[in-house]
């Protein structure tokens, strides 16, 4: 990775300048703490998504591809100020170097190599695409960006030709009408005090040591289980749960935390997560001390008692995702499956309990 590593810890230095680690359980821009990140297997959303599929008999793609479209939009508005997107980037020659910043940022997050062939401002543009990380979600990060910073309405189409695969962005006449209902909803995060052993030289989480940047390829791996992961805006979750539950009412809220918690718990027993003769409590300890390093949110009060155990959690990434979590970390504890209550009346503020 050469002049991209940070001589004291070898990580990139992509998060020096770019991205930080809060004391809040939360990963966040530097430019602005309003785009949030977390730190995902590549496989969780296409894998979470295919279960909820499975259960409802539906597909669920295009509510899927307008949140990370309205997301991915939301995300560079955060990022850019208007005055520099209608001024500076909405102009042919800026709009190059700008692109190319996203495809080298879309690589350093794990998210796919993407290379232009031709891009016509305005009109239209043609990549070619490697190691994506889940091929349309990707292509809605795209869509997304390229309307934001040009104003233009985009549509996309996926093209193999000799053995390479190629995004074509082109203009479109109007969006979905689902679009509309897709604005990510942006809270602010409540402050913390959690700390947390970061490099001194680039802000990176010393327990994220294991992982590896192959940069160029755009892979970033998980060293001890060989995992691929990827940095993905935590929004367009919430967005697809809250269409999906506008759609077919409370009924899909458990069939959201069954999915999540049929992941989580695979990715536990694969990994071998919890050591041997570790006790009940340190176990549940060890679990969550990884939150806030994923970016998943603070875990500031637990409760542990009989065969019920309790977290209230600060700037939860997506409250549903993480009651499967911590459903699945329990049953992996205590052997047994548990029933998962939620209280959200504080989306900032959320108490998740696990019993019989």
């Amino acid at each position: 990775m050469g002049i991209v590593d940070c001589p004291a810890c070898g990580m990139p230095r992509f998060f020096n300048f770019a991205i930080k680690w809060g004391d809040n359980g939360t990963i966040v821009s530097r430019v602005s703490p309003a785009f949030r990140l977390v730190l995902v297997e590549s496989a969780l959303l296409e894998d979470i998504y295919r279960r909820i599929e499975t259960a409802i008999g539906a597909s669920i793609r295009h509510v899927v591809f307008e949140a990370e479209r309205a997301a991915s939009a939301a995300t560079i508005g955060s990022l850019m100020p208007d005055w520099l997107i209608n001024r500076v980037l909405r102009n042919r020659v800026a709009m190059h170097p700008a692109s190319r910043f996203l495809q080298l940022l879309a690589r350093m997050a794990g998210l796919a190599d993407a290379h232009t062939i031709f891009y016509h401002v305005f009109r239209g543009s043609l990549a070619r695409v490697r190691n994506e990380f889940n091929r349309e979600i990707f292509a809605a990060m795209v869509v997304g960006a390229f309307e934001r910073m040009e104003g233009v309405v985009y549509d996309h189409d996926w093209i193999e030709l000799g053995g390479e695969l190629f995004l074509f962005i082109n203009p479109a006449r109007e969006k979905p009408e689902i679009a509309g209902r897709m604005k990510p909803e942006i809270v602010k995060p409540l402050p913390g005090q959690r700390g947390l052993d970061l490099c001194r030289r680039c802000g990176f989480p010393a327990a994220l040591g294991h992982l590896r940047w192959d940069i160029p390829n755009a892979v970033i791996t998980d060293t001890r289980r060989g995992v691929r992961m990827s940095f993905v805006e935590n929004y367009a979750f919430s967005a697809v749960f809250r269409e999906l539950i506008s759609e077919l009412g409370e009924e899909i809220v458990p069939i959201i935390v069954d999915a999540s918690s049929e992941y989580t718990l695979r990715s536990i027993e694969e990994t071998g997560f919890f050591s041997a003769g570790q006790d009940r409590a340190g176990r549940y300890a060890d679990y969550l001390a990884l939150l806030p390093i994923y970016g998943y949110g603070n875990p500031v009060h637990t409760e542990l008692s009989g065969e019920s155990f309790a977290v209230t959690m600060e700037n939860p990434y997506s409250v549903l995702m993480l009651a499967g979590q911590l459903g699945a970390v329990y049953e992996a504890v205590e052997g047994h499956p548990g029933s998962v209550a939620i209280d959200d009346r504080d989306p900032r503020r959320v108490r998740i309990s696990v019993g019989t």
